[in-house]
């Protein structure tokens, strides 16, 4: 900083400099240094400046000139395959120390620095957008494209899209259930994808027919898996118990809203003497129905076929309660969920085909019969590796006699994996259904603030999670039926609050999110009281009015 005509004028690097060093430069502080700071990491994660200009003096404008226009989030500037897998809450701490204006940037080198390092011990998140379900044998590369193309995504409603996919959520070293219940209870949106592969293993063949369907091509252990008979020697079946819980948590959300029921947790029954019980969030499920991809030599190769002919691979899902399953839902109801007894024990008593009735039953999604060209569409490096992974299931189609004269070498390729041009396809299917993914997510975040907007009303006193962590939505880049914020002209005055910035779908504007750890505005200091009137006594010669009462003898 140096002086010239009287007044302090900002030195330094014009890209790396904050908006007061533009305006004023006399008063900036640390704050200044940790904008740099901002701008080095943003320059690290995406390779290019969070402020574009073509001279230094173009720069004061791009970056001090237009204090209503916040920098870019690094995630809007990373490939597809890299924003996926970026820490979302380290793009939170850049997108912070890059705020024009000084009181919504880091109030210290400390804060900051305890916010880089909290990115390191926590992956998690207050709120997910999506809970993928599939079954990690068949159906991984599905999820993992979806996951690549849904997760960082914004929706039109301006909902910053987090995904939560085991591979990518959980931690080494921590409990599978406690990662588990911190997606599936934590998400709004719960999307099973639904094939032959997840639900051949939940259906059993029955005795009477059993040759007849494995000689036309139907599989006795389709994954390798031993299917579902609804007895005690069923095997614990993990697809089942998320299926189970999802529907559940469904069914007493939809209870206690036709029931008109506000309780703290968002549902009936209950059970206040849980331990360790996590809010529950989920607002929809949406079903993707995945066909059976066609092999090599097929006329429709590399696209699929329809999902139902192949559902359940020639079984019958049991009307009766498969009960290690069953049993592993219910306690998890119990005590993550905070289920009481007669609530879990309903769960412990769904049979499977009822649970699978009332996933196909809801509207989802189909990925197949879709125009796609799957030469446009380009696999990662990472993607390339799924090549050879998944299982489409044998090549049996009731309504496709060719499928039944397939060469060996072609039936053994089926049971191999996916190849790249199925992979290309899928990822192309996928990409054309983001947009209904966005619809139902931005759903699910009004219908969650509604509900919070309503049990904030009822239970003032009460301080939940919820209400605690803000949506991520309403972050920069993620903002969610916000008005425009009228803005000041100096960085070191906080911006007024916008009287209409409050909307249905804003419930917590003009409040602080207390995620991105901005203390509010210093308030002033309410006015002191006058000072009582000073007694005034006349003195006994009535010459003059004395300040003071006469000393007493």
């Amino acid at each position: 900083m140096t002086m010239g005509a009287g007044r302090a004028v900002g030195a330094g690097t014009p890209p790396y400099m904050s908006p007061e060093m533009f305006k004023e430069p006399e008063r900036a502080m640390y704050s200044t240094d940790l904008w740099s700071l901002g701008v080095s990491l943003f320059e690290m994660v995406t390779g290019a400046l969070p402020f574009q200009a073509e001279s230094d003096q173009l720069y004061s404008v791009a970056i001090a000139g237009k204090m209503d226009e916040p920098a870019a989030s690094v995630l809007d500037k990373l490939p597809d395959d890299r924003r996926s897998k970026f820490d979302h809450n380290l793009a939170r701490v850049i997108s912070q120390a890059l705020e024009k204006y000084v009181l919504e940037r880091f109030h210290s080198v400390d804060e900051m620095h305890d916010a880089v390092y909290a990115c390191l011990i926590d992956r998690g998140e207050a709120v997910y957008s999506v809970f993928i379900s599939y079954r990690v044998a068949t159906e991984m590369p599905l999820a993992r494209l979806i996951f690549d193309c849904l997760n960082h995504t914004v929706t039109p409603g301006g909902h910053r899209v987090t995904v939560y996919l085991d591979h990518a959520r959980l931690v080494k070293g921590e409990d599978w259930e406690e990662g588990f219940a911190s997606g599936l209870l934590h998400s709004l949106c719960f999307f099973p994808l639904l094939s032959y592969g997840a639900t051949a293993p939940l259906a059993d063949i029955p005795a009477d027919r059993k040759d007849k369907a494995i000689a036309s091509g139907w599989e006795e252990r389709p994954a390798g898996r031993a299917r579902l008979r609804g007895e005690t020697g069923d095997a614990e079946d993990n697809l089942l118990k998320e299926f189970t819980i999802a529907v559940s948590l469904l069914e007493k959300r939809q209870d206690a809203e036709q029931n008109d029921v506000s309780t703290q947790r968002g549902v009936s029954n209950y059970n206040h003497d849980a331990k360790d019980v996590d809010e529950a969030e989920l607002e929809v499920a949406y079903p993707i129905l995945v066909g059976r991809p066609f092999p090599f030599g097929h006329s429709r190769y590399p696209g699929m076929g329809e999902f139902f002919p192949v559902q359940a691979g020639g079984g019958r899902y049991p009307d009766t309660p498969s009960p290690a399953s069953a049993t592993a839902a219910a306690d998890f109801l119990r005590r993550r969920a905070g289920f009481d007894r007669d609530a879990s024990e309903g769960a412990k008593h769904r049979t499977v085909a009822a649970t699978m009735k009332s996933l196909t039953a809801l509207q989802g999604c189909k990925l197949w019969d879709i125009p796609t060209d799957a030469r446009a569409v380009e696999l990662s490096k990472e993607q390339k590796d799924l090549i050879g992974r998944g299982y489409a299931g044998p090549p049996v189609d009731i309504e496709d006699p060719v499928l039944s004269v397939l060469s060996p070498e072609q039936r053994q390729r089926c049971q191999g994996g996916l190849d790249e041009e199925q992979l290309k396809m899928i990822k192309a299917m996928v990409q054309h259904h983001l947009s209904s993914f966005h619809e139902i997510i931005d759903r699910a975040v009004v219908a969650r603030e509604a509900r919070v907007q309503t049990r904030d009303t009822s239970f003032p006193q009460q301080s939940t999670r919820a209400s605690n962590h803000a949506v991520t939505s309403r972050r920069r880049g993620g903002r969610t039926g916000v008005s425009p914020v009228r803005r000041s002209a100096s960085p070191f005055k906080h911006p007024p609050p916008d009287p209409h910035a409050t909307s249905a779908m804003e419930p917590g504007a003009g409040k602080v999110d207390e995620s991105r750890n901005i203390p509010p505005p210093p308030s002033p200091p309410p006015p002191s009281p006058p000072p009582p009137p000073r007694r005034r006594v006349r003195c006994s010669s009535r010459r003059r009015r004395c300040p003071r009462p006469p000393r007493r003898l």
